[in-house]
This record gives C-alpha cells, structure tokens and sequence, in this order.
C-alpha cells in the first residue's frame, strides 16, 4: 500500500489547469482580489530651467545655464505598466498635472489649481497606462510585499479524485516588481475506502517544477490551516477560492461525495464538506435530494464567521441532521410525502434549522404545517415565534398566529407587530382576555398601547443611551445616498417613533441592553425621519430584527394601505451588514478573546 500511494503521489499535477490560471488573474489584475496596482515613488531631485527657444545666441544660452535650479521632485514606478516617471513632491505623497478633462500628465510640478496633491494611500491614475493605483512610498517596499491565496481545484488521478490546493503568490518589490505565481500546497485524496488522504508539497529548490509530494499523517483541512498574507489582520488568513467547475466524478472514488453538488451549490471549503461526507457518508443523499444549498450554508457560514482557532473544525457540525439514519426524510424527521414536497421549496440552512427546533417544541407537528406557516410569515418570523414559545407565551404557535393574522390581513409584518402589542401590553399590567389577547384591530390595538406608553411617566435612560452611543459609534456609515445614524438620547427615540407612527419610542430598554437601533436617514437631510432598523447584538452573530418605515409600512385614516419597503434601502442594509456591521462585530469579539486572555495570564501570574 505504501508503495502505491508514493506512485500516487509522483503523479500529482505541479501547476493547475489553464481555465484556473486564467480565471485567477484576471480576478487579480481585474477586480483586485489579492492586492491592488501600486504607484511608488521616493524623493528625488530634479533640475528645472526656462524653456529652450528656438533661436539661441551664446547670451541666450549663458542665461539659459544660469536659470538651472533644482528642486525636489518625486520618482515614480507604476506597477500595472513598469514605467517610470516625474511627479511633484509634497511630504508623504506626489503632485501631478491634470488637465481640464480631469487626465493626469507626468513632469514636475508645484501645488496649485492645475494639479492634485496624492497623500500615501490615495489612489492616482497614472499617466501612461491610465490604470487608478495606489500610491504608496517606495520605502515600505523595500523588503517586498506578498499577498496569498489558497485556490482549490478538483482533479482526478487515475482513478482517485482529489482536491488539489494551490497557492496563489503575488510578489511586489520597491523596484515594481508584480508578478503571480501559482505554488503547489497542498492535496486532499478520497480514496477507495472513502477515507482521506492528504499530501502536502515541498519545494527542494525555486522552481515549482521540482516539487515534490509527501504524505501527512492526519487529514486536516489546508483551508483552515493558517497562512501568511500582507493584507490579512496580523498578516494572517484562512479559507480560499474555489473553481466553480471540475471533472464529471462518475468512475472514480469521488463518485459518492457529491462534491460536484457542493461546488455547484457556490461551496468554498471542499476539504471541509469531505471531511463531514468522510464522517457521515449519508450526508450524499441530502446534495442529491434538494438540500444542497442548506447543507453548503451550513458549513460555509460557521467557518466564514470563524473569529478565533476554536471556531475551525474539520468537520464543521449540521446539528438539524438525525445522522442515525440514512434515509434523508428520515434524517430529516419528515414522512416520505412530506419530503417529496418539502425538496421543491430549496430551503436553506435558516429555515431547515428553524424546522427542527419548530418539530422539537411541537412533536406532533409535520413539515407541511411548518411550510406553510413559512410561506405565509417567512422562517425569520416563525423562528421569533418559537422564541416566544419557549419564554412562555404557548398561545403564539406559529399555527394559531397564522390564523389569526390571515383574518386581520397583516401576514406580512403582523407577527412582530403582534409581539409587540404583547409585550407591552404585559408591561402596562393591563387586564389581559381573549379581547386584549387578540385585538379584533390589531394596527389599532397597537396604535393606542404605543400612545399609553407615550404618555406615561418616562425614565431617563441618558446613561444608558450615552454609553450605547460610544460603543457603536463606528457603525454609523453612509454610502453617499442613505446613512446610518445612532440616537443620541431617548428624546431621539422617542421623536422617530411619533414621526413615524411606530412604537420604536418604547425601545429604550432594549437599544441599551445588547438590540440597539439604528435609523436609516437620507445623507442630505440626516434629521429627517426616514426607516428604523433594529439589530440584535447578543448572539454568536448579529440579526436583523426588524427594519420599518411609517406605521409598519401602513397608511390612510384607518391605516388600510400598506407599501412595501423600497428596494433601495433593503439592498442599502443589506450592504452595511455585510461590509460594515460584520467585520466590526468580528474585530469586537477578537478583541474581547485577547483581553479575557490577557487577563488570564496575568491572574496566573499573580498567583
């Protein structure tokens, strides 16, 4: 055996195929996926005279020798075309000619209104290629700068399919320099006992055509094994690329994974999902029967939002699968008819895991109860049901509040108007029946609890709003159309919900315990009231709560019309989730991890 996989191993690729090569560069060179084009520039001194006339006697050329002068101009390299030329020179950046068309012109020059000052890390388009680069000081490159990728690919050799894993190497020096090289890494084996196998390369010299393959004793995952980058936080970084298209596995030792369905369902950690396949090799009949895109989401998101080496795991796990079983409507407590349907409706990981905690609070119910709450108040809304369940409220199964909603015509936003209601309504200690339970208005209902808020004794929470503020100051963001703004007080608060006519201005509590919230504003006019975006920041991850406009989105004397929410400001949240709150709730939370260590380290050294 040993021979046979040293024979495997010499038959390993040293370079990818040429559609992985082509697609990598131009994501590099295109979309700047691994570091961006520089202009670099140092300090030089350049000599300036009047111009030469075209007639020049020898007084005009002694005049001309003596109107040299020098000056301190800037000499700079653009990476993306290897030309070389002057600029103007201002500490820490360069000045460059424009013309009235807004084009950049090389030569030296001094500031003023014809030319553009570009401070280190500005970007400047430069004047022979036209390509917009950064600029950046010759200096910091003088011991280079290398970015890195892990790109997967599926391959096969002979009759074993295998995950190669190449690492994708810019190098940039102070001299211009910028070239990409593709680095054998690593590879992941199936082989015929559906076990993994993984190689790693080593390199005995600088050519990549020398490496050599060598077998590992365990089969971790290269994706979550660390590795250098320049622009990573402590130049550190995990996860990778994936080619979105491979090999046809039929044949070969890869057949039964459906690692094609994982890739195809936009899958990034193939060594992962191998792993899980490795450990429940059932987990093949959920790609292949409509649940490829839950399972991928699954895993995809635990290892994405990986703050911190304990969060990695090979086999990430899918707690909403009975991995007991094999047949997938049993794995998924569902009886063969209710699978047959539940499969057509491409769930995803939220509403596959809302299902088992919705069978695990109603034992008796089946998934064709739970998909039609779904399709009626959507999974996020049934999920804050089962919440509201397990805190006590037993009349507000999903099941009875779809009734109820269907005949006030409010299935849209009802359930968390309905929460609401119930909760203040059990704040105000008001007398509670089957009248005030379920209100025959419920917009009205709703409307009179929020104004016998309004008018009660109020609590000042400026503490707590003051140190609210602080901490989520740096969530405030705008992307030159819409903003997002913090309330200062609870005046604030208060003022947003009467403006809007929703019963934000009884928030308080809840924006300064852990669900602030956030108001989505026009950038020209920020004082104006515009949507209300509620966030909660007590979980593992943060979640929308809720994002309303006026009256929930209804209007008229009676509140008869409803709109739906602009698409605009949708895709505007969704964004500053993604760009903005994310990455700040994951630098929060690698901070607290390094003081909580600190800390500990520090008690232990006082005992």
């Amino acid at each position: 055996m040993d021979m046979n996989w040293k024979s495997l191993a010499a038959m390993l690729p040293v370079q990818p195929c040429d559609e992985l090569k082509r697609d990598v560069l131009m994501g590099i060179y295109d979309m700047h996926d691994l570091g961006g084009d520089l202009i670099l520039y140092h300090r030089e001194s350049v000599g300036l005279a009047d111009e030469i006339g075209q007639i020049m006697d020898p007084q005009d050329w002694a005049h001309w020798e003596q109107s040299k002068k020098r000056r301190w101009g800037a000499r700079c390299t653009c990476t993306r075309c290897g030309e070389d030329f002057i600029a103007g020179y201002v500490k820490n950046g360069i000045v460059l000619a424009e013309g009235p068309d807004g084009q950049t012109y090389d030569g030296y020059v001094e500031q003023g209104p014809d030319s553009t000052v570009y401070l280190d890390g500005d970007e400047a388009v430069c004047p022979h290629c036209w390509t917009a680069a950064t600029v950046t000081r010759r200096s910091e490159l003088r011991q280079g700068r290398t970015h890195q990728v892990l790109q997967a690919e599926v391959v096969h050799i002979e009759r074993y399919t295998a995950v190669m894993y190449w690492m994708v190497r810019r190098w940039q020096d102070a001299d211009g320099t910028d070239t990409t090289v593709f680095v054998p890494h690593a590879a992941l084996i199936v082989d015929e006992e559906g076990k993994l196998r993984r190689f790693r390369a080593e390199l005995h010299s600088g050519d990549v055509m020398e490496t050599v393959w060598l077998p590992c004793a365990w089969s971790r995952d290269p994706m979550q094994m660390a590795y250098y980058s320049w622009e990573a936080e402590n130049h550190r970084k995990m996860g990778g690329w994936t080619l979105a298209y491979g090999p046809d596995l039929a044949g070969h030792t890869g057949e039964k994974t459906a690692l094609d369905a994982y890739i195809g369902a936009d899958g990034c950690w193939p060594g992962a999902y191998l792993h899980v396949w490795e450990r429940y090799p059932q987990v093949e009949n959920l790609m292949r029967q409509g649940f490829a895109e839950a399972v991928v989401q699954t895993i995809d998101r635990q290892l994405d939002c990986a703050a911190y080496k304990t969060d990695l795991c090979d086999a990430p796990p899918i707690p909403w699968v009975d991995w007991t079983e094999v047949k997938p409507h049993r794995m998924l407590h569902m009886s063969k008819t209710e699978f047959r349907e539940i499969r057509k409706k491409n769930w995803g990981s939220e509403d596959v895991g809302c299902w088992d905690r919705y069978r695990s609070q109603f034992p008796m119910a089946d998934a064709l109860e739970f998909e039609h709450c779904r399709e009626h108040i959507g999974g996020k809304a049934v999920g804050h049901l089962l919440e509201m369940v397990a805190a006590g409220w037993e009349d507000l199964a999903p099941v009875q509040v779809v009734r109820y909603l269907k005949k006030q015509d409010a299935l849209q936003d009802g359930v968390q108007l309905l929460i609401d209601y119930r909760k203040m309504l059990r704040d105000a200690e008001l007398a509670e029946n089957e009248e005030t339970l379920w209100p025959r208005d419920l917009v009205a209902a709703h409307e009179r609890i929020t104004q016998f808020w309004e008018c009660r004794t109020k609590t000042s929470y400026q503490l707590g709003f003051t140190s609210t503020f602080i901490k989520y100051r740096e969530l405030e963001w705008t992307d030159g159309d819409l903003c997002v703004v913090l309330p200062r007080t609870e005046e604030d608060l208060a003022a947003e919900g009467k403006t809007l006519r929703h019963c934000v201005g009884t928030y308080g509590n809840q924006h300064c315990s852990g669900k602030p919230i956030f108001f989505i504003r026009h950038y020209r006019r920020p004082e104006r009231s515009y949507y209300t975006l509620q966030i909660d920041m007590t979980k593992a991850i943060p979640v929308e709560i809720q994002l309303h406009g006026y009256g929930n989105e209804r209007h008229g004397d009676r509140k008869q019309y409803r709109h739906k929410i602009p698409q605009k400001v949708r895709d505007f949240c969704d964004r500053w989730e993604r760009e903005v709150l994310m990455p700040w709730f994951a630098d929060q939370k690698a901070a607290t991890t390094v003081k909580k260590s600190g800390k500990l380290r520090a008690d232990v050294g006082a005992a």
